[in-house]
């Protein structure tokens, strides 16, 4: 934190308060809830954002790799557009909640051959992937229709992997990524969420146990995202 010339101390996200110009701040629709908003305006912006930069909409095929935080607001927000939404899972152990999140499709990635019936289909995917190690990159892009986009949200600690020009060649494929998003977005997002009721899947806990939910996200328990309500005084 820092000090303000009155000698007042920052608590940034610990503040019970805060004080700031009309265009770093966003009007929260009547029908989103405070407690969907906090994070729709990090998690959810982060992937609202390259879905509709890249065109997500009726008639679109849109691929979300991986089911978490991100990538459950992904599923929600590429269905609330309009697109068909496939979902690229490593186990089936949350199928029963992809489903209820409203993909039309469920892929699990650890079948053999798990890529091929998809060659050349999709015209998006949005990559939620934390991890790099052995990410079957070449894969994804094969799945791309002609001029399909690959965009990564996901922040790996290591490198992805190597990719050949000529694995772009095939298609076409363009390879990229994307960081939060605009204001303007952001009030597009929360317009949409409204209108189309959209509740993104959050474990609320007291300030006080921030700990106990940066745990659980280093632990995988978080379903799907943690909102800490204010509690300190």
């Amino acid at each position: 934190g820092h000090f303000y010339p009155d000698g007042v101390y920052t608590q940034g996200g610990y503040s019970t308060a805060i004080r700031a110009k009309s265009q770093f701040v966003f009007p929260i629709p009547d029908g989103v809830e405070s407690r969907h908003a906090a994070s729709m305006l990090c998690g959810g912006l982060t992937v609202y954002s390259p879905l509709v930069r890249n065109g997500c909409g009726p008639g679109k095929k849109v691929g979300v790799v991986g089911v978490g935080g991100l990538g459950h607001y992904a599923l929600l927000f590429a269905k609330a557009l309009g697109a068909e939404v496939y979902a690229f899972t490593r186990s089936d152990k949350k199928v029963d909640d992809i489903k209820k999140l409203g993909a039309d499709h469920i892929v699990i990635t650890s079948e053999e051959g798990w890529n091929k019936p998809l060659h050349m289909t999709l015209d998006l995917i949005i990559s939620t992937a934390d991890t790099s190690h052995a990410f079957p990159i070449k894969d994804y892009l094969s799945m791309l229709w002609v001029n399909g986009s690959f965009i990564a949200v996901g922040l790996p600690d290591d490198d992805l992997p190597a990719v050949n020009a000529f694995t772009l060649l095939d298609n076409g494929s363009k390879l990229g990524g994307s960081h939060i998003g605009s204001k303007e977005e952001a009030i597009a997002m929360l317009k949409l969420a409204a209108e189309k009721g959209i509740k993104p899947w959050i474990e609320e806990l007291p300030m006080s146990q921030a700990s106990k939910a940066i745990q659980g996200v280093k632990n995988g328990k978080a379903r799907y995202r943690y909102v800490l309500t204010q509690d300190l005084e």
